[in-house]
């Protein structure tokens, strides 16, 4: 039952049409920007509505976005087709099922999803990122940080693994997950496959909720 309390979440999440977000995170434009013309091929691992597939098409990247929610795979194809966009394709599947070939991808976008997998689904997404991307390939991820709030608020269920809910903006029917947090060196440990590793660290504190801390380790780590 927990081990699947995530998808569940999200795809109910999704098909409510919430947290469809519809624009990219500044750090990953910041990124693809600094990297014009890099990339031919790229995969957008837990898409969503496909804000960063979308992104990398922009770029002229051929893209694939993934996600295990049936809600948000459709509203994704959904807005290609509305918008004509015909250089990325999606696909509804576990970040940890991937059956693509070694070295597909010149570079994988995994935001905003290791830190609510198990540890076994964790290293298995890692791995399967590291096996896919060519020689030289850049992988784009996020990791929550220890510093936010909800390692404080949450319910440890297992050594650095908390229950935890919490609620998009207006709404009352709360988000109910399973998250793991990291410092910095449990950041270098988890990445430690790949070549080269940078970090950057935000926190967000939102309009209204000063004190709520969003935390995440940004990450670009070569192979």
């Amino acid at each position: 039952m927990l081990s699947n309390l995530n998808v569940e979440t999200w795809n109910s999440i999704y098909s409510q049409g919430r947290s469809l977000l519809q624009y990219p995170d500044e750090e990953v434009v910041s990124f693809f920007n600094r990297n014009k013309g890099k990339f031919q091929k790229g995969i957008d691992i837990a898409c969503g509505a496909g804000r960063h597939t979308f992104l990398m098409a922009d770029h002229g990247i051929e893209a694939v976005g993934v996600d295990s929610s049936t809600s948000s795979i459709e509203y994704a194809k959904a807005t290609a087709a509305k918008k004509q966009i015909t250089n990325v394709s999606f696909e509804c599947k576990l970040a940890q099922d991937l059956s693509f070939p070694d070295q597909t991808f010149d570079v994988v976008v995994v935001w905003g999803l290791i830190h609510y997998l198990d540890l076994d689904a964790q290293q298995t997404t890692l791995k399967e990122a590291h096996r896919i991307l060519k020689p030289g390939g850049q992988l784009l991820c996020t990791l929550r940080s220890e510093q936010d709030t909800r390692a404080k608020e949450g319910i440890e269920t297992e050594p650095n693994r908390y229950s935890v809910e919490y609620f998009d903006a207006g709404s009352t029917d709360p988000k109910k997950t399973l998250m793991y947090f990291w410092d910095e060196a449990g950041v270098r440990a988890k990445l430690n496959d790949f070549q080269s590793i940078e970090l950057g660290h935000r926190i967000i504190e939102p309009i209204s909720k000063l004190g709520n801390k969003t935390a995440h380790w940004l990450i670009s780590a070569t192979k």
